[in-house]
């Protein structure tokens, strides 16, 4: 558990720590009784709510422009923590859990969510077809849960009976919250519907109050994907279907947020977006460009921000790789300003911090990119090894990074890809619906290579899609290592290998 006190505690965190043999048999009675019992104490559940501005360049008068994160007592989330540990290796199990889902799961994030979805588009454009690919989005999803919705769902669909569900409806029932505001603090007033922005347990029952809508997707044929309150559905069909796609989608966008309605939540229609993606070729012979929804036209976009990523109707990266560079550019101005004062230590975890974590964030959607756009990223990472460093432009850039210890972008890429690849073939926990994407080469006959540990190749017909397609480029990578690193089973230890082996092949000696 952090060490982050609440105002509500008896003592601050930090204090509890240092009694931590003191008190443990103490807690530990409580935390049993209240599980035993089915009851949350009442005290668990007061919050101090938070009022925070989602972005800094929203208008602070707008209440809609603020979160509001709750501040619970300390002992509160670690009687969530373990419930929730409870609740998970249950889900895990039974296979409760919704295969697409991949928000507040272990080693499911937005990356592996995005590089499903961008495999899928690929896939589907290097077959000559076009694809409509459509994002909704929830208005304060997590503040309108109905809790006698929720409690009804884990019975009927989790199996919570009992003393288990009883404590989930305590939990749930006669919550109480003030907000806190410079220091002043409102009286307290129930909370009649959600799950507390804050608690532990909330993200994983918004996920599982959620979990039926993928049954409404299904039932239209379209395939989808959730990301907690992210939900994106996306089909393919030639040219020609596309009206008759377009109407379909309509159609199925009308029956979520139907479902939505009855369930108590609101679909934001301001930030629904859709676009149709494809080759130029292809989407010259499409001449749909909106869809009416609920008497709502919604205009093709030519690029979506999915998940942190922009997406643009050719799959291009351009938008993503364009909007990345501002974005460096604009942090390393800022670290460069007060270079002056730091040592080089310093420079460096700066860096890492505000352009490195940035160049990484899903850069597996970059694989097979033309060297000439990847190469806009590897300049911002050469000016900020030289800034680190203080070197003059002159400096050959490659000896920077090794000083360094800094892949270059291209080599990260390839990192990134292998990592997955080998969590694909030796982790039960990497998502289905990337380990569905590979599959281990299994000749017809004997041959020496069936123990070289080698990943199928599907075929494609276009380099610019097919080939770039995570079930493609992956095993291509993958089988590119040398036979006594594909062969390592240990992940830490592959890592160790891989990144010797990148630095060796792209800045030798």
């Amino acid at each position: 558990m952090p060490k982050k006190s609440c105002e509500l505690d008896p003592i601050p965190a930090s204090l509890f720590f240092e009694c931590i043999d003191e008190l443990v048999p103490i807690i530990t009675d409580i935390m049993n009784t209240s599980l035993a019992s089915g009851t949350v104490p009442s005290t668990f559940k007061h919050a101090l709510v938070t009022p925070l501005l989602k972005k800094s360049n929203l208008n602070p008068e707008e209440l809609k422009h603020y979160r509001p994160v709750s501040n619970l007592p300390f002992l509160s989330k670690v009687l969530e923590r373990i419930v929730l540990k409870q609740l998970l290796h249950h889900l895990e199990t039974h296979s409760l859990l919704e295969p697409f889902q991949s928000a507040y799961r272990k080693s499911h994030s937005t990356e592996t969510a995005l590089i499903r979805v961008v495999n899928d588009l690929l896939k589907s454009a290097d077959r000559g077809q076009v694809s409509i690919l459509s994002l909704l989005d929830l208005s304060a999803a997590f503040d309108t849960i109905d809790h006698a919705i929720l409690c009804e769902r884990l019975r009927s669909a989790f199996g919570c009976t009992g003393t288990v569900l009883d404590w989930f409806s305590s939990y749930l029932t006669d919550r109480t919250q003030s907000v806190v505001v410079h220091d002043v603090k409102s009286s307290p007033s129930p909370l009649k519907y959600g799950v507390p922005q804050g608690s532990v347990l909330g993200p994983v029952l918004f996920t599982m109050y959620m979990q039926p809508l993928s049954s409404v997707i299904k039932s239209s044929g379209h395939y989808y994907h959730f990301f907690a309150d992210d939900s994106q559905l996306h089909d393919s069909t030639a040219p020609s279907g596309i009206p008759n796609l377009a109407r379909d989608v309509g159609c199925c966008i009308e029956e979520v947020a139907g479902w939505m309605n009855a369930n108590k939540l609101k679909m934001n229609d301001e930030k629904t977006e859709i676009i149709a993606i494809g080759s130029k070729s292809k989407l010259q012979q499409v001449d749909v460009v909106s869809l009416t929804i609920s008497e709502c036209e919604i205009v093709f976009s030519d690029s979506v921000r999915n998940l942190g990523v922009h997406l643009d109707k050719f799959l291009s990266m351009e938008t993503q790789i364009s909007y990345l560079c501002k974005t460096l550019y604009f942090h390393l101005r800022r670290i460069g300003k007060i270079r002056q004062y730091l040592t080089v230590s310093a420079a460096n975890k700066l860096a890492v911090s505000f352009v490195l974590s940035r160049i990484d964030y899903c850069n597996a959607l970059l694989s097979g990119l033309p060297d000439d756009k990847l190469n806009r990223l590897q300049r911002i990472q050469n000016r900020a090894a030289r800034m680190v460093l203080c070197r003059p432009r002159q400096e050959s850039s490659s000896s920077l990074l090794k000083i360094l210890h800094w892949l270059p972008v291209k080599a990260r890429i390839e990192y990134k890809v292998c990592s997955i690849c080998f969590q694909c073939i030796h982790s039960d926990t990497l998502p289905t619906y990337l380990k569905d994407l590979v599959a281990i080469y299994k000749p017809v006959r004997n041959l020496r290579s069936q123990d070289a540990c080698l990943l199928e190749v599907p075929r494609y017909s276009l380099s610019t899609y097919g080939k770039r397609s995570f079930s493609v480029f992956g095993p291509t990578t993958w089988n590119s290592l040398p036979q006594q690193l594909r062969q390592i089973q240990s992940l830490p230890t592959f890592k160790n290998h891989l990144k010797t082996h990148l630095f060796q092949r792209y800045l030798p000696e």
